[in-house]
């Protein structure tokens, strides 16, 4: 009877052993879950789907683009992108001048210019998917001026 109960008392531990790891694993996977869940609303920067983000700074500098007119030598803006975004959009509204946006990356030799121009009001704007990676962004200007510039960014469309 001794070792009936012996074995009794062992099976009922491990069952108890049993029950606390698959509740264990089970909580590790509905973290994980969570997370990634998390993960996919947090795009770059803070940026979410349907929001949108405003830097202000000062168009121009003293470095000739090649192409984009004169642009600072650090970018008005940094990102790095952890996925894919479907939709994002970058306007840029300068106090004068003749804006530009360049944007630089996310592979190596990437570089995308928008000169505003007289139908857009001089509001370079560029708009699209957004593949994942680092991006430098920068508020240049045709005469290498500088003005207030403010730089809009919404993934809404």
């Amino acid at each position: 009877m001794a070792t009936f109960i012996s074995l009794a008392s062992q099976t009922i531990g491990l069952l108890k052993s049993n029950t606390i790891c698959a509740l264990l694993l089970t909580a590790g996977m509905l973290l994980v879950n969570l997370e990634s869940a998390l993960a996919e609303n947090n795009l770059a920067n803070g940026m979410e789907k349907n929001s949108s983000k405003t830097i202000q700074g000062q168009s121009g500098g003293s470095v000739d683009s090649q192409g984009c007119g004169f642009v600072s030598s650090s970018p008005s803006y940094e990102m790095n992108l952890k996925q894919k975004i479907d939709y994002m959009r970058f306007t840029v509204k300068a106090d004068g001048g003749q804006p530009t946006l360049l944007v630089v990356g996310p592979n190596s030799g990437d570089s995308f210019c928008v000169l505003g121009d007289e139908i857009s009001g001089l509001k370079p704007e560029i708009s699209g998917v957004w593949e994942a990676g680092y991006y430098q962004i920068y508020v240049g200007d045709r005469t290498g001026s500088q003005h207030k510039f403010v730089l809009d960014i919404s993934t809404d469309n």
